[in-house]
């Protein structure tokens, strides 16, 4: 799906334009019109989204709290991970230490 607009030369070569296709595509419901505007606005903020999971990162400028109130914390009892899922686990926690 390519929606056309002025910017689309320049966006042809713009990382973040497969994310963009992904989530214009995942919006088929949406009216034309609502998919242009996605569209447009995708395409003017594009230089902010993220094109891989290491572009996602810590900020210190907001501090984040959600107020519970009195509720009890949930407990819940871990569980066991999968054996043929350990090896991409691991592989995923490596990952994100390197990033930290």
């Amino acid at each position: 799906l390519q929606v056309e607009s002025p910017q689309s030369e320049v966006m042809a070569h713009h990382p973040a334009q497969e994310a963009i296709e992904k989530m214009l595509l995942s919006e088929q419901e949406s009216s034309g019109k609502h998919r242009s505007a996605l569209a447009a606005i995708l395409k003017e903020f594009a230089d902010v989204l993220p094109t891989s999971d290491e572009d996602l990162g810590r900020t210190s400028l907001v501090r984040h709290a959600i107020h519970t109130g009195d509720a009890k914390p949930v407990r819940c009892s871990p569980r066991r991970i999968p054996y043929h899922q350990r090896a991409q686990v691991e592989s995923l926690l490596d990952e994100m230490l390197r990033q930290d």
